[in-house]
């Protein structure tokens, strides 16, 4: 009797944790600025095999010599599993809608979705305090990105 309850809780207990793993299917991370001079809005696409950038010119303060620059980037399985490995879903659903003051001051306003197979999670943040529990995904995904 004791094998047949020691094989039910080993087959539960993984088809349980199996059960839990929720996938990612794409993260999007939007910073968007009134007011600046230059590239203003930017957007990332993120999936399991690409990066997409996009980066659009301010329309407040024009700079007719600007155009929208688009620019897809491979990932790695190792790039995509370090992304998807430097945040917790249940952190980012437990965080409020919006955090902080998004655009007050004529700041920033970031943006983050988070789609995954059960459900699309999106928080605002100001732009360049982002939550503590995604820090580490919006560095990851930023990275090289903000150097012009």
């Amino acid at each position: 009797m004791k094998p047949f309850i020691l094989f039910f809780i080993i087959i539960f207990g993984n088809v349980s944790c199996l059960q839990q793993e929720e996938h990612v299917t794409e993260i999007k991370l939007e910073y968007s600025s009134a007011m600046c001079q230059g590239y203003c809005d930017y957007t990332f696409i993120v999936k399991k095999n690409y990066k997409e950038v996009t980066k659009t010119p301010g329309k407040a303060i024009p700079s007719p010599e600007l155009k929208v620059k688009k620019d897809t980037i491979k990932l790695t399985t190792e790039e995509w599993q370090q992304i998807r490995q430097s945040f917790v879903l249940d952190s980012i659903r437990a965080l409020p809608k919006i955090n902080g003051c998004p655009g007050c001051d004529d700041g920033a306003i970031g943006s983050l979705q988070v789609i995954s197979e059960k459900d699309t999670i999106s928080i605002k943040f100001e732009g360049p305090n982002p939550p503590k529990s995604i820090t580490p995904l919006v560095r990851l995904i930023t990275k090289e990105t903000f150097k012009e």
